[in-house]
């Protein structure tokens, strides 16, 4: 029995190491396709650039310009892709928050979506600081007020002294509702008792026209959704709203200087999902400061009076940390509830 039984058992070791060995160049095969396909250096296919805003407008206009350079140093095509909807840009977030974690999505970000509208709605569709996983903050850039071009307007106490002598009558305009150019123009607007009244647009873009052929009197945005219109001579810039005068608009006096000390800076950056790979998150962050340094690059930001290009994605962190608890602060001392 027990010869029986070791001469059973060592036909089947012998068995299995044939087939084993049978089987080893197919295996070895699989094994060695599989770690090709694990190997392929990031990118191989095409990338998107998901945006909050529609197209012509300022985080449109900066994604095209970091899409049509990061392409080229990628040898692979990088898409902007407007999806507009929910308040304060929500829609173009909960898409990034709900893609791959595999750096072939990205969200172009901008205050409210990222520091901002977890205070402002009980439900944004994702979470800021759990979702994303920050990549690099583009720049950043004080709010604008410009004013019809054929309005007797010149400076905010122009506007103030106007206001006051048509009360009711005089219109400021933003795109949509919640956004930093509302807060931004009721911060001043209380603070200085000039008594405009508040228009909101579906998009910075309708918010522009209609301040540009009189339905509104005046108009506060970012700077680079301003450009289109003031290079184009329709509007013309009275303040920026920020610590110092924007680059390319020196002759803009900030808000502080006219006497009124009101102070928000807009910027953009890129975030991915939460849990792309590192390496990956690194090469978008060093590829993007290699674009932002390019000298056309800086002047093209500089014509939406962008400044602090760049940056390492610690710094980022850190900068997004600090504007959280900014916008925390502000909706509670405020008394701002959520809608």
């Amino acid at each position: 029995m027990t010869t029986r039984m070791f001469s059973f058992s060592t036909r089947l070791k012998v068995a299995l190491i044939e087939l084993l060995i049978a089987l080893s160049p197919a295996a070895a095969l699989f094994c060695t396709a599989d770690a090709g396909a694990q190997a392929q250096p990031w990118p191989n296919r095409l990338v998107k650039i998901a945006v909050t805003s529609s197209p012509g407008s300022g985080p449109d206009l900066v994604a095209r310009i970091l899409a049509e350079h990061l392409s080229a140093l990628w040898g692979q095509g990088v898409m902007v892709d407007n999806r507009l909807g929910g308040p304060g840009g929500n829609l173009a977030a909960q898409s990034v928050a709900r893609a791959a974690p595999d750096g072939y999505t990205v969200l172009l970000g901008i205050n409210p979506v990222l520091a901002m509208n977890q205070y402002l709605f009980k439900s944004t569709g994702f979470d800021a600081e759990r979702d994303f996983a920050p990549v690099i903050r583009i720049g950043v850039a004080p709010m604008m007020m410009a004013v019809n071009a054929a309005l007797p307007v010149q400076n905010l106490a122009d506007l103030v002294a106007l206001s006051k002598s048509q009360p009711g009558k005089i219109f400021y305009a933003v795109g949509g509702r919640r956004y930093l150019p509302e807060f931004v123009g009721e911060a001043f607007n209380h603070m200085a008792g000039a008594g405009l009244t508040f228009v909101p647009h579906k998009t910075g873009g309708l918010a522009g026209q209609n301040t540009a052929s009189g339905e509104t009197q005046a108009y506060v945005d970012s700077i680079a959704a301003m450009t289109p219109w003031v290079s184009g001579g329709r509007l013309r810039p009275i303040a920026v709203f920020g610590p110092n005068r924007a680059p390319g608009y020196e002759q803009v006096p900030t808000a502080k200087e006219s006497g009124f000390d009101v102070s928000m800076l807009a910027w953009m950056s890129l975030v991915a999902p939460a849990g792309t790979p590192r390496e990956v998150l690194e090469r978008i962050n060093k590829d993007a400061n290699t674009v932002l340094a390019r000298p056309d690059v800086v002047a093209r930001m500089r014509t939406f009076g962008m400044a602090d290009l760049g940056g390492s994605i610690r710094d980022f962190e850190g900068f997004l940390a600090s504007e959280r608890k900014f916008w925390a602060d502000y909706v509670r001392v405020h008394n701002i509830e959520k809608e």
